[in-house]
């Protein structure tokens, strides 16, 4: 796929916005009698809204699968499609899991923290091609309006919930899917906002616009017992305008995007870093500055180490994998069609 600035480095930092939310720097930490000292405490653990980070990665994530396909009516070879998906996102998660066994990673804590928006995208990924043929004939408004309801209704099944994956594996993926589908649909609309410009200026208006949203509904959360199901969708819809701007912007060749690199480790961070958590917490005491460090520094080696030993790999394999089948699939469409033009020659 073509690489589109500056994706790679907004995975990157929403993989790190992720590690903040769930391992805040210990400042200020117990009670603070203080009202300053306590406004500071709540500003700066609201300040990474980690759930907000995985509704950016669900239209980050429809934008990347649809882009190569935006101008198609179909895939050419869904063998190669959902090949090279799952053995992208399978292999590396795997290994993660392999690995959580002799650290002890209570399994729970792992799936409620980390898995529940992996699964998500594995669904996402394997309804894609009905929901291509949903758009056509519906209409991108009409499946839209669908979607929305949906997930509306789900959150109202349980509508005290918290947190966003408490609806259990077999329905957050409908709460979460209006928000994959917008990246879809910004996907197909990418050359007309590619065409306006953005300046310095209004880009940081949005980024600041983007954090003071992401922190009002973490407070919202945790101060005003409003749920992130009722908050996250609306963060996505303000999430999508956001990408959209950050694209134009870097569509000029002067602006060029810090951590494109380190993005594509993004995955390695998201999978590792609650292993990392373990093992500093062998070393030190938990909830200490000094943990909080040793666990950024191993999250960064080992993640790096992760990338290229387990996920680098297995994208080579998937890309492998995906283009024998593509060209398997290929031959064999081409004699089917040689097939049935004998066939009405002959007749």
């Amino acid at each position: 796929m073509k690489r589109v600035l500056p994706i790679s480095s907004i995975r990157f930092l929403l993989a790190v916005w992720v590690f903040l939310s769930h391992f805040p720097y210990p400042v200020l930490s117990g009670p603070q009698p203080n009202p300053f000292l306590w406004a500071a405490r709540s500003l700066l653990h609201n300040s990474f809204n980690g759930p907000a980070a995985v509704m950016a990665f669900f239209v980050i994530s429809g934008f990347c699968i649809h882009f190569p396909n935006r101008e198609r009516f179909e895939v050419p070879s869904w063998t190669a499609y959902y090949t090279r998906r799952y053995l992208r996102i399978l292999v590396p998660m795997g290994v993660a899991i392999g690995l959580a066994v002799p650290l002890k990673l209570k399994f729970g804590y792992y799936v409620n923290f980390i898995l529940w928006s992996l699964v998500c995208e594995e669904i996402y990924y394997f309804i894609y091609p009905a929901l291509l043929r949903l758009r056509d004939l519906l209409g991108w408004r009409t499946l839209m309006t669908l979607v929305w309801l949906t997930s509306f209704l789900t959150i109202l099944s349980n509508p005290g919930a918290k947190e966003y994956h408490e609806y259990g594996l077999s329905l957050t993926w409908v709460l979460g899917l209006p928000c994959w589908l917008l990246g879809v649909r910004m996907a197909e609309r990418l050359d007309l906002f590619c065409s306006r410009s953005v300046s310095a200026i209004q880009i940081w208006f949005w980024r600041g616009g983007i954090w003071v949203l992401s922190v009002a509904f973490s407070v919202f959360r945790f101060h005003a017992n409003i749920g992130f199901p009722w908050t996250l969708n609306l963060f996505a819809i303000a999430a999508a305008w956001w990408l959209q701007r950050e694209i134009s912007y870097y569509r000029s060749p002067r602006r060029i995007p810090l951590f494109e690199r380190f993005g594509d480790a993004s995955y390695s961070v998201y999978l590792t870093h609650m292993h990392m958590a373990v093992l500093a917490g062998w070393v030190t005491a938990l909830h200490t500055a000094s943990s909080w460090w040793l666990t950024a520094i191993l999250t960064a080696l080992f993640s790096s180490l992760f990338y290229w030993c387990i996920e680098r790999p297995s994208h080579q394999l998937a890309r492998y994998c995906s283009q024998r089948l593509a060209q398997r699939d290929r031959a064999a469409s081409a004699i089917e069609e040689r097939t049935v033009v004998a066939g009405e020659s002959a007749t």
